[in-house]
């Protein structure tokens, strides 16, 4: 791959039949809903990064910066009535050699342990091998982050290793798991085969 790929357009959405949510570009009239999230430690517990208050003006020149960047694509998750779910997105693309990280984050509290996590990492799958024609997506979370590591073996993700003493957080040193997807593993992966066609 010699270049960026192209972006979703500009209020284009994506999903799969019989999902509950869609993605979108992130735009900056999504701060608001970001802001809701962004200082609750009950969603951003296990974001080593998002260990201080953020600001609106911080949150908005991080969105600016996501939308003009040509190594990341940051996209609203939202359901099918356009509510705010959360965000997702597949950052520090490496397009020479196809592959980038994953991240995904569930900011409307009432809607977790609902599956919406899983259905918004598939999406994101689905985008980056399909639409971006990435050769491999990983993702990298805190070592006692359960649910994080069941999602990633459901959707048939393989470990790499272990980052000891990767953050320091909240007074103490985290481990970190990295997880990664090849094409070849989506293409035979049987949550794949039941998707059908992708709505555009």
């Amino acid at each position: 791959m010699s270049g960026p790929a192209p972006r979703l357009e500009e209020g284009g959405t994506f999903s799969r039949p019989g999902y509950r949510v869609r993605l979108r570009p992130i735009e900056e009239r999504d701060v608001d809903a970001m802001m809701g999230w962004v200082n609750d430690p009950a969603v951003t517990r296990n974001f080593a990064g998002m260990s201080r208050t953020i600001t609106r003006q911080e949150e908005l020149a991080y969105v600016r910066a996501m939308r003009s960047s040509s190594a990341d694509r940051l996209y609203v998750a939202e359901d099918l009535d356009g509510a705010y779910v959360g965000n997702a997105g597949i950052h520090k693309i490496y397009w020479p050699a196809a592959n980038g990280r994953l991240g995904l984050v569930i900011g409307d509290r009432t809607r977790h342990g609902q599956g919406y996590g899983q259905e918004v990492l598939r999406l994101l799958c689905t985008l980056a091998f399909e639409h971006l024609q990435l050769h491999k997506v990983w993702i990298v979370h805190y070592g006692d982050n359960g649910r994080m590591l069941h999602l990633c073996k459901k959707l048939g993700f393989q470990e790499e290793g272990v980052l000891r003493d990767e953050y320091f957080h909240q007074d103490a040193w985290h481990d970190m798991l990295r997880h990664s997807l090849l094409r070849g593993d989506y293409d035979e992966a049987p949550w794949r085969a039941r998707l059908g066609q992708p709505t555009m």
